[in-house]
């Protein structure tokens, strides 16, 4: 193959050229994978090649050892290990001698191969004298582009290697970065990269943070690069600062006296944007910081515990210093700002937000004179920043300290919505009336206000998309809070204060939800909108909600009969989000009223088989679809069976799609629900649809995530078909068993995660299969309970068991019980078993976990009769 060609192409501008060229590439790859990666090292380091396609080949190398993530990881490092050493020796050596390449970015890529192999190799003890070699290129004075370089890759190296496999090392790679951080050092080049490298590395070097000495080393090079001559140094220093202090909050106190505080502040005024948005985020992080500490101190309190770490109120010392340079920064906007750029007054405002919520009361005495004395001003920027400050301050302090700022401000917010000359203004007003109708209702008076808040709303909906989105979520609050969460058989809401207003607010929401685009996803706010006000209709305006459900399924079958004029993958891109749209404003009318969705039937679920043959299997459209289908199940219950027949194929294919989890998930979903809704109908779908849901548990591939749902979908199987689960009990029981057996190493909280959630399904499972063959035969799981009983009790010992799953395990022995009863006394008399029914009905704070233990008890009390 002609590699630079393909190289080349692989980043050309044109399709049909760009993958042509890889898919060449990855048959490459497939059938000679050291060919491919010889031939990419040569490519890479050779000087006399054209710079972009040396790019292209140490980007194609580095993604061929390195995932995206960590699912298909694992193959590409095994893929990499079956080489044999004479073969990865000459190709370690040519990306580490494209380090030193006077083209920089060429060295910067091969950074990342660098980082790569030593992310595959370290590991398993190969690659020694990597790290040596490294801290010796870094000491090299005479290459500069080396030292960069070199830099870099020492960065991603820590970034993406566990701090234990280095630790002999650690102390001489943070010598070797924090000497090029330092401000001697004579190349602003040298020193950019030392602090990236010193960035990626922060949680790397924790155990030399917990050193005094060696973190006021660390800490005084960080600020002192904060006043580098260089933008780039200084940027990166201002990253290292807030990074530090998301890490290291608990020892800043020092710091934050002699040095941080001045120099952030500072910052903040810097003339170079970049610099003052990594000071102002570094108060941002402060914020985070210590409103997640509150959070765990309340609730350890609360839990009769000392918390481990608490807030030190950094920001309210500093808050008569830093608000004014936050106040003074909303004010800095352009005219020509664009919506999608991170602007200095934007981070200002967010870190407003934030301070607020950090220091609640504290902040309102002295942001009212600001917004009194801007809302008035001739120019725009002073107005849209009162009203910046003003929304902005309104999720924090308590609600009696600001209502009556907000009783006093609506009808001068309400009138700039209508009237105000300028545009960015009106879209800032429109976010404020937002965060009112989220946080402050109690303040809007329905017989004072509500007509003009709507009225402005509804004007705001035809403003700019962004003025638009926060009309929207403004009118959703309002419907939500006013009217309530409807009950589905709409008998308890007859009317509502939003009712009269329901027409007007829908047919202005129609023609923004026809656009042809979704600039800036007004579109899809729109369609939110009709979802929520749909859901929260009272009874006295479901004729509009009909008529609004009429037309969206009128609108469907239309863009059903477009699908073959689609050109382009914008067209297509364009066509699913409007689906899925549509599918979500049909499932909020469907869950409303089924009664009234009952009658068309026949039309929705003929649009979502159509639907759903033309998707082309794309994942967003088939989860709408899929749970559209799951609503009309549930709304229609049994009458739901007449649709089987057609829809079933959909869903074993989609249960099949392992290597598309959100799909599988999606038909995992839909099959629960049709299980609960047409029960002993399923019995001629069973044997395939359970073939489906145990291929799908035994699969390697599919993502775990989807595995707990799929188990608890079997319960629902279980529970529909009664006795005629038994032929599938024996392999069911076996697959739970397996199930039950997962565990997770201690730290590793996502895999903790998951072994909880599969618990409580697998318990779920057990409570469905055990309720649904009671009734035909009782003894069919008793062989099973030793086991189970066995499971529970392992469960029980882990302190990190949720309480769901302590809560469904106290009715499923309670089930055990009142089937066996002395049978299996000795299982039920175990010590364990005592102490769970006691949390529950003395420990748990859980109405149901009670009701469990409680029924559990007289259970076990009724057997040893």
């Amino acid at each position: 193959m002609n590699a630079a060609q393909l190289l080349q192409d692989s980043l050309s501008p044109n399709q049909a050229a760009r993958e042509s060229a890889t898919q060449q590439l990855e048959a490459a790859a497939r059938d000679n994978f050291h060919g491919y990666l010889h031939t990419l090292a040569a490519e890479l380091a050779n000087e006399g090649q054209d710079l972009n396609v040396r790019y292209a080949a140490g980007l194609a190398f580095k993604n061929a050892i390195a995932a995206r993530d960590s699912i298909n990881q694992p193959q590409l490092t095994e893929r990499w290990l079956s080489l044999p050493d004479s073969a990865t020796a000459p190709l370690k050596q040519s990306v580490l001698s494209t380090l030193g390449s006077p083209q920089h970015r060429a060295g910067a890529v091969a950074a990342t191969c660098v980082s790569a192999i030593a992310a595959i190799e370290l590991p398993v003890n190969k690659w020694p004298e990597l790290i040596p070699q490294l801290l010796e290129f870094v000491g090299n004075q005479e290459n500069q582009g080396l030292r960069v370089s070199t830099l870099q890759a020492v960065g991603f190296i820590c970034e993406v290697i566990d701090p234990e496999i280095l630790s002999a090392k650690s102390n001489e790679i943070l010598t070797a970065v924090v000497q090029g951080a330092r401000k001697e050092e004579p190349s602003h080049e040298v020193q950019h990269a030392a602090i990236q490298a010193l960035l990626n590395s922060l949680e790397f070097i924790r155990d030399n943070f917990e050193r005094e000495g060696e973190r006021n080393y660390i800490m005084q090079v960080v600020c002192e690069a904060t006043q580098s001559p260089a933008v780039t140094v200084q940027v990166g220093a201002f990253e290292c600062l807030v990074r530090i202090m998301h890490l290291y909050y608990e020892k800043m106190d020092f710091y934050m006296e002699r040095a941080l505080f001045g120099l952030t502040i500072m910052g903040m005024r810097h003339h170079e944007e970049p610099v003052a948005l990594q000071a102002i985020e570094f108060w941002s992080t402060v914020c985070e910081e210590e409103i997640e500490l509150s959070q765990a101190a309340m609730e350890a309190y609360d839990m009769g515990e000392q918390p481990v770490y608490e807030s030190k109120g950094f920001a309210k010392a500093a808050l008569p210093d830093i608000l004014p340079v936050l106040l003074e920064l909303l004010c800095q906007q352009e005219e020509d700002d664009d919506e999608d750029d991170w602007t200095k007054s934007m981070a200002a405002g967010c870190c407003l937000e934030l301070l607020a919520n950090n220091v609640g009361n504290d902040i309102v005495q002295p942001v009212v004179p600001f917004v009194e004395a801007g809302i008035t001003q001739s120019e725009w920027q002073k107005r849209e920043a009162a009203v910046m400050a003003f929304g902005s301050i309104l999720d924090g302090p308590d609600p009696e300290v600001l209502a009556p700022l907000v009783t006093q401000a609506l009808g001068a917010l309400i009138g700039m919505m209508q009237s105000d000359p300028s545009l960015p203004v009106r879209d800032t007003v429109a976010w404020t009336l937002s965060k009112i109708c989220e946080n402050m209702l109690q303040v809007i008076d329905p017989n004072v206000h509500l007509r003009n808040l709507i009225t402005a709303l509804v004007i705001g909906l035809n403003a700019s998309p962004r003025t638009c989105n926060s009309c929207c979520a403004a009118l959703n609050s309002l419907v939500v809070q006013i009217s309530g969460e409807a009950d589905p058989l709409g008998d308890d809401v007859p009317t509502s204060a939003m009712s009269e207003y329901y027409s007007g607010i829908l047919k202005e929401l129609m023609p923004i939800a026809e656009r042809p685009t979704n600039h800036a996803n007004s579109r899809s706010a729109a369609y939110q909108t009709i979802a929520v006000f749909l859901g929260a209709s009272a009874n006295d305006t479901l004729p509009v909600v009909q008529e609004v459900a009429v037309a969206m399924l009128a609108r469907q079958e239309a863009l059903l009969g477009m699908q073959n004029q689609l050109v382009g993958m914008d067209d297509r891109n364009n066509w699913n989000d409007m689906q899925i749209n549509l599918c979500v404003v049909l499932q909020s009318f469907i869950r409303r009223s089924p009664s009234l969705a009952a009658p068309f039937a026949d039309r929705i679920m003929t649009n979502l088989l159509g639907l759903i043959q033309a998707s082309g299997k794309h994942a967003g459209v088939l989860e709408d679809a899929f749970a559209t289908v799951g609503g009309l199940a549930t709304a229609l219950e049994a009458g739901f069976g007449k649709y089987m027949e057609h829809f079933t194929p959909f869903l074993f294919s989609a249960l099949a799609s392992f290597e598309d989890w959100q799909v599988a998930q999606a038909a995992v979903y839909v099959g629960s629900d049709i299980a609960r809704a047409v029960n002993e109908g399923l019995i001629p779908y069973a044997e395939r649809l359970m073939v489906a849901l145990i291929d799908l548990l035994r699969s390697p591939v599919v993502q775990r995530q989807v595995k707990p749902n799929a188990i608890t979908t079997i319960g629902e199987v279980a529970l529909a078909i009664g006795g005629g689960f038994r032929p599938y009990l024996e392999t069911t029981m076996s697959i739970l068993s397996q199930a039950g057996s997962t565990s997770a190493n201690p730290g590793d909280e996502a895999m903790i995660d998951f072994v909880q959630t599969m618990r409580e399904s697998i318990v779920d499972a057990f409570i469905g299969i055990m309720n649904g063959v009671k009734d035909s035969d009782v003894t069919a799981m008793q062989p099973y309970v030793q086991g189970i009983m066995g499971f529970l009790k392992t469960c029980w010992q882990d302190e990190d068991r949720t309480d769901s799953f302590s809560t469904a395990s106290l009715g499923l022995i309670g089930d055990f019980a009142e089937a066996y009863k002395g049978s299996i006394r000795d299982e039920l008399l175990q010590d364990w078993v005592q102490q769970a029914i006691s949390w529950g009905r003395t420990r748990s704070g859980n109405k149901r976990a009670k009701t469990n233990a409680a029924y559990a008890q007289n259970a076990i009390k009724n057997a040893s009769k």
